[in-house]
């Protein structure tokens, strides 16, 4: 068995051992080593990845030149490492999380925790539109438990939006669009400059472009992005999960594939297509952020954020040049540790602190000075604001508009950087610079446990600041080839 199949298979054996484990503390380890194996294995695998990168595994043929298989390249080896990086450290959090809030059902989490994060693999891993729409499909079917969590009156009806929203658009749309190409193509493999002839019909590919826009709707694009807000109801790692880890980022990473691997960059600017995408994109980034401005609670904030910066990655994709497709690569990472930062943060304020809305969070930093500062610290990332990593996915988005000549852009770039300062920055003098006139109890404090794993993604940032040439070059020398 190879470590792609084993891989692939490690967090099935992981859900067949946890519906076996009853005691919590076992659930809890048993999850650990889970995601802890399946980190090591993915650094293991990008050790190895130009073995990797030359061999499939293919499953089952379901119909001629349709089938189920599995394959690697230089944007999932990316994704692995970042998702299972993060799935370890939610995994930290959650035991705590779970613990401080008298959270049960137990079992029940770990389960769906890890059969998302099973979907996730099997999507990064996935070599044509077939295996990736099946994946997608299981993963919306595995995070809707999760979502659903508490099973109360809104916990139930924000489900429900939620399964609506995601299997209605990848039937209305996705499905469609998958079958359109392979009549059109006769394949639904990732390839390197796409797979379709230059004598397309110019209308078609627009309407392709439009159809897998919409049907990946787990990329948030406005208008069907409503089902993010909504899925703010779960506990707060199921959040991280969904907006940093598993969910979003499957999303934009299948945008970024049927982009760079399905139309190809050349069909896109020959067509005028990429206008489409540029377009979207940009309007849900403004509109987004105009809508995160109006929000008090602190995790709908963060989530119509997360869609605007998801948008940021498509605009940047779309754009079509190579310092722009940098970009996107930069911001998938960036973007998902900066965020994972942002909702566990939230989450040790509303577990340590009660607090909920961002009106509430004056002074508070003398109570939780960790937690702020990691706060401050994620916020700086999705503004974009040197010296944190969030910088260079701005800096060579900039570069990619320059260098596509599409200056308008700068306007879309300026203005919605603005907006990211106005929702985020509240929240940080706020919490230095108000004076809160209420009186914290004694065991109102961070939990040492609970802050643990947002301090390791904070130390990784840094890191990461002063490493940031070995991610370029790597993306240079496989993805942008």
């Amino acid at each position: 068995m190879s470590l792609l199949s084993l891989h692939l298979f490690l967090p099935i054996i992981g859900i067949i051992v946890l519906s076996i484990v009853k005691k919590d503390q076992l659930l809890y380890i048993t999850h650990l080593l889970i995601s802890l194996a399946s980190f090591l294995l993915a650094i293991i695998i990008f050790a190895e990845k130009n073995y990797y990168l030359e061999h499939s595994l293919n499953v089952l043929e379901i119909i001629p030149k349709i089938s189920l298989s599995f394959s690697l390249d230089g944007l999932g080896l990316i994704f692995l490492l970042v998702s299972n990086f993060l799935w370890l450290v939610t995994t930290v959090y959650s035991d705590r999380y779970l613990k401080l809030n008298s959270i049960g059902n137990k079992s029940k989490f770990y389960i769906f925790f890890t059969l998302a994060m099973f979907s996730t693999n099997a999507i990064i891993y996935s070599s044509n539109l077939f295996t990736t729409f099946i994946f997608y499909e299981f993963l919306t079917l595995s995070t809707y438990p999760l979502v659903a969590f508490k099973m109360d009156r809104q916990s139930i009806d924000n489900g429900k939006r939620y399964l609506y929203y995601l299997l209605g658009t990848s039937i209305i749309f996705l499905l469609p669009a998958i079958i359109l190409t392979f009549n059109l193509t006769g394949s639904l493999d990732y390839k390197p400059g796409g797979i379709f002839l230059d004598n397309q019909n110019y209308l078609m590919i627009n309407v392709l472009v439009l159809l897998f826009l919409f049907g990946v709707a787990k990329s948030a694009i406005m208008p069907f992005h409503k089902w993010l807000p909504a899925a703010m109801v779960a506990p707060t790692p199921v959040s991280a999960l969904l907006h940093a880890v598993a969910v979003v980022k499957s999303g934009v990473f299948i945008i970024m594939k049927i982009i760079l691997f399905i139309f190809g960059t050349q069909l896109l600017q020959k067509t005028g297509a990429d206008l489409i995408l540029i377009f979207f994109s940009s309007l849900t980034i403004l509109f987004a952020s105009i809508v995160a401005l109006r929000q008090d609670n602190i995790k709908l904030r963060l989530a119509y954020s997360t869609v605007s910066q998801l948008a940021y990655i498509v605009l940047s994709v779309s754009i079509l040049a190579p310092l722009s497709i940098l970009a996107a690569v930069l911001h998938l990472v960036f973007h998902a540790l900066g965020k994972i930062m942002l909702f566990l943060s939230a989450g040790v304020l509303t577990t340590c602190m009660k607090i909920k809305n961002v009106s509430d969070m004056d002074g508070v930093s003398s109570k939780i000075p960790f937690t702020i500062f990691f706060i401050s610290l994620g916020a700086l990332i999705m503004v974009g604001i040197p010296p944190t990593v969030g910088f260079f996915s701005k800096w060579y988005l900039l570069l990619g508009i320059v260098q596509s000549e599409k200056i308008y852009l700068f306007i879309i770039l300026i203005v919605s950087t603005l907006l990211n300062a106005s929702y985020y920055f509240p929240m940080i003098y706020r919490s230095y610079f108000c004076k809160n006139n209420s009186v914290y109890k004694d065991d109102q404090a961070e939990d040492s446990l609970l802050i643990l794993p947002i301090i390791i993604v904070g130390v990784i940032t840094v890191m990461l600041f002063f490493g940031v040439d070995s991610i370029i070059i790597f993306t240079q020398g496989y993805i942008i080839k």
